[in-house]
C-alpha cells in the first residue's frame, strides 16, 4: 500500500516537473536543475537529479537575482534568464505544473475531479487544525480508497490534491510563486520583504508537515 502511494507521488511529482521545464525552456529560459525529491542524490544524468525521497521536487531556473550578475557580461546574458522575461511568462511557468495535475486528474477521475480538487483546499487546512481527528480521519479515507481502487483512479485523486496543494499561497509553492509575481514591483530584483516572507511561509510549511505526520502517525496508531 505504502508502495502504491509512493509511485502515485513520484510519477505525478514528475509530470509536474516536467510541465514546467518543458514550458520554461520553450519560453527560451536556462534550466539549470530539475530535481525529483529530497534527501540523499542517488542519480544525476545532467541537470536532471534523482533523490531518495521521490515525495516532492524542484525546478532551478536561471535567475539573475539568485546567482548575481556578472559585471563583464554582454547584454544578451540576460535573454535566458527567468526573472527577465515578461510577467505573464513568470506567472505561468509555476501554474504549468498544477495545470498538468489536473489535466492528469480530469482523465483520470473526470467528473470527480473538480470536487477532489476544491474539497482538497478545505482538507488540507481542516486536517492540519485537528490532525488528531480530522487528519486521522482523512488519512483513513485516503487509504480506504487506495485499497478500494486500481492504481489509475489513486493516481486521479492524488492529482487533485496535490494540486491544491501546490495552489495555496505560499511562496515555496506554485500558487504562492504565481501570486508574488503578480504583486512585485521590479521583478528583477528581490525586494526585501519577500525574503523576510520566505522566511515565516518555511516555518509554516515545516509546520503543516510536522501537523500531517501527527495525523498519519495517529492514524496508525488508532489501527
Amino acid at each position: 500500500m505504502l508502495l502504491k502511494f509512493i509511485a502515485a507521488i513520484a510519477l505525478l511529482v514528475s509530470i509536474h516537473l516536467f510541465a514546467m521545464t518543458a514550458l520554461g525552456h520553450w519560453c527560451g529560459i536556462a534550466v539549470r536543475k530539475v530535481s525529483l525529491g529530497f534527501g540523499p542524490r542517488l542519480l544525476s544524468l545532467g541537470i536532471f537529479h534523482l533523490h531518495a525521497l521521490p515525495l516532492g521536487g524542484s525546478v532551478q531556473f536561471k535567475d539573475t537575482r539568485e546567482e548575481g550578475v556578472p559585471f563583464d557580461e554582454p547584454v544578451d546574458y540576460f535573454d535566458d534568464a527567468f526573472n527577465h522575461k515578461a510577467r505573464a511568462v513568470q506567472v505561468l511557468i509555476p501554474l504549468a505544473g498544477v495545470a498538468a495535475l489536473i489535466a492528469v486528474a480530469l482523465v483520470l477521475r473526470q467528473g470527480a475531479a473538480i470536487p477532489s480538487l476544491v474539497h482538497g483546499f478545505a482538507q488540507l487546512i481542516a486536517g492540519a487544525f485537528d490532525p488528531l481527528s480530522t487528519g486521522r480521519q482523512l488519512v483513513g479515507n485516503a487509504t480506504a480508497f487506495a485499497k478500494e481502487h486500481a492504481f489509475l483512479p489513486l493516481l486521479g485523486m492524488l492529482a487533485a490534491k496535490l494540486a491544491a496543494l501546490n495552489l495555496l499561497p505560499l511562496p515555496f509553492l506554485n500558487g504562492g510563486q504565481a501570486l508574488l509575481t503578480l504583486v512585485t514591483r521590479d521583478l528583477r530584483e528581490i525586494p526585501a520583504w519577500q525574503h523576510k516572507l520566505n522566511a515565516v511561509s518555511a516555518w509554516v510549511c515545516l509546520v503543516l508537515v510536522a501537523l500531517w505526520l501527527a495525523a498519519v502517525f495517529a492514524y496508525i496508531e488508532g489501527r
